[in-house]
């Protein structure tokens, strides 16, 4: 069965169109709320796609019926978006809605992750001031390279499952490039997992990308 079959399926009992699946569609609006369920255990209810994690809530303008389905979904089957004033957005519109709000729905998952290992680094670890890390946390989101290199040698040390590229790092200011400059070879190394390309292409640019071999 193609994607127009199954879709065609799962919509037209719940809308006025019951013959053309592009006309029973156009019924259709994304309204703004989405779900992220941390694991990809759900199946898309307009296609029938599996695996999905990210939940995206469609609603009829006539029935009032809804649907949770998957982003790609959304743009495949050309289904609006609506703004928070309840206007219709245009094609490319809805797209960078519906990509803004999955970025949010990633990078909220980001931060439950990161804060998780936080909290299981304070209970593991009594000279770990959690308090001042979320502070600066909710400030910037982002730690200087300082503060990450910390993090990661505790990280280890205690055996504290974490993900090093959900700790951003902000290198914006004068103090944090100094931060780098003094940093040995080794704490630079560390660091690595936790920059992003732009970050990485400056490390190189100041002569500070470490070598591949070294005390760690």
């Amino acid at each position: 069965m193609s994607w127009a079959s199954r879709a065609a399926a799962n919509i037209f009992p719940l809308s006025r169109e019951k013959d053309d699946l592009a006309l029973a569609l156009h019924e259709w609006r994304y309204t703004g709320d989405y779900n992220d369920l941390e694991a990809p255990i759900e199946t898309c209810k307009l296609c029938d796609h599996p695996d999905i994690r990210y939940q995206f809530e469609i609603q009829n303008l006539h029935t009032a019926e809804t649907l949770l389905v998957g982003s790609e979904c959304i743009n495949r089957f050309n289904i609006a978006a609506t703004d928070e004033e309840g206007r219709t957005l245009d094609a490319d519109g809805t797209r960078k809605k519906l990509a803004k709000d999955r970025r949010k729905l990633v990078d909220d998952a980001r931060r439950r992750r990161l804060v998780k290992a936080l909290v299981a680094l304070a209970h593991a670890d009594e000279e770990f001031n959690i308090h001042s890390f979320i502070d600066y946390l909710q400030k910037r989101d982002a730690f200087t390279p300082y503060q990450v290199t910390t993090l990661m040698w505790r990280f280890e040390k205690h055996g504290i499952d974490h993900n090093p590229k959900d700790f951003k790092i902000t290198i914006k200011r004068g103090r944090e490039k100094a931060q780098l400059e003094k940093m040995s070879d080794w704490q630079l190394r560390r660091l690595l997992p936790c920059l992003s390309t732009s970050q990485r292409d400056y490390l190189h640019r100041e002569g500070l990308h470490p070598s591949e071999q070294g005390n760690a």
